[in-house]
């Protein structure tokens, strides 16, 4: 496992980052000598950066994660993350600094090293699927900017970052704010957009090179949703959320079609020498400006495909080629 630097922060973390999200079950459950045994085994293989939200869990990812953290005796870079919802857009500033403080207090931290906006970012708040921050909510008197500032100011927060899902136009404002030091970016085999060009016509959403813009501005850049929910999976169905509807992240990204579009990628592991989902993890790793991928663990097993795969070094030339004809095509 090598260490990279996160964007100008000096800090280093791991290429792969182990994520906590709800999707992937294991730390907004309640086994928690099995929360501890997969810290440990992250560890172990020199995963430094751990990732959560308040959302996750209603906190119980934040307070599992503390808990396995602090019992496993280690040194982490962590990170959580804000969501504001409607009724508190009247005092952004002061509901993040209540978010972070509560927190803090699952996490059983002092500070953090990374707070990041978990909302979405569109015009007006306005955007199709979940709670979105208008670009004023944020950097605007008294927003989510100012509340970042003062926690910092009172040593809980190191640096600030934000998801960078929604209205790519208004994401590339908090990009182009110079305010931010990290972007976590909805970046995979089935919507490269944030850092590979697609056709017009591509169906699901553009981001405009997102990435890169980031990137080129000195942010560090955390790859999420790199198995696209487990579509770039050997098994799609492997981590049991199949009985209900999957969250969506990103318009055009809705899990059956990206099931469908994995299917037309099944050839990046015909030969065997890797899964689709170590070629999904090569694939994101090889992006420059990537500082770590973000993977959601269910069980061991994953996270031994995931770090095996780091040997391996990027796609060659010619997957690469055939993936943009692929990408040019819109999956046809």
């Amino acid at each position: 496992m090598n260490d990279r630097t996160l964007g100008q922060t000096g800090i280093g973390v791991s290429e792969i980052g182990f994520g906590t999200g709800g999707i992937s079950e294991l730390m907004v459950g309640d086994d928690h000598a099995e929360q501890l045994r997969s810290v440990k085994q992250a560890l172990d293989h020199g995963v430094t950066f751990f990732d959560t939200a308040a959302g996750y869990g209603s906190g119980k990812s934040e307070a599992n994660l503390g808990r396995a953290l602090k019992a496993a005796g280690a040194k982490a870079t962590l990170a959580t993350k804000i969501r504001l919802g409607p009724d508190e857009l009247s005092d952004p500033k002061g509901a993040v600094i209540a978010s972070v403080e509560r927190s803090l207090e699952r996490l059983g931290r002092e500070a953090v090293d990374l707070i990041q906006i978990h909302n979405y970012i569109a015009p007006d708040g306005k955007w199709p699927i979940g709670l979105a921050l208008d670009p004023k909510d944020v950097l605007g008197p008294g927003g989510v900017l100012e509340g970042f500032k003062a926690l910092r100011d009172r040593g809980k927060a190191g640096f600030f970052g934000f998801t960078g899902v929604g209205d790519p136009a208004s994401l590339r404002r908090l990009v182009e704010s110079g305010e931010f030091h990290t972007m976590q970016s909805y970046f995979n085999l089935l919507n490269p957009s944030a850092g590979h060009r697609v056709p017009e016509n591509f169906s699901a959403l553009n981001y405009d090179l997102l990435l890169d813009r980031a990137a080129a501005a000195g942010m560090g850049i955390l790859v999420i949703r790199v198995l696209a929910l487990g579509a770039l999976t050997d098994n799609p169905g492997l981590l049991g959320f199949l009985d209900k509807l999957p969250p969506l992240l990103s318009p055009g990204s809705e899990y059956d079609k990206d099931v469908a579009r994995a299917e037309k990628l099944r050839w990046l592991a015909e030969d065997g020498d890797q899964t689709i989902a170590q070629a999904a993890i090569r694939f994101a790793l090889m992006k420059e400006g990537v500082s770590t991928v973000l993977v959601g663990f269910s069980h061991s097993g994953q996270l031994e495909e995931a770090v095996s795969c780091l040997a391996m070094g990027g796609l060659s030339g010619d997957a690469m080629k055939k993936l943009k004809t692929v990408w040019d095509n819109d999956f046809a």
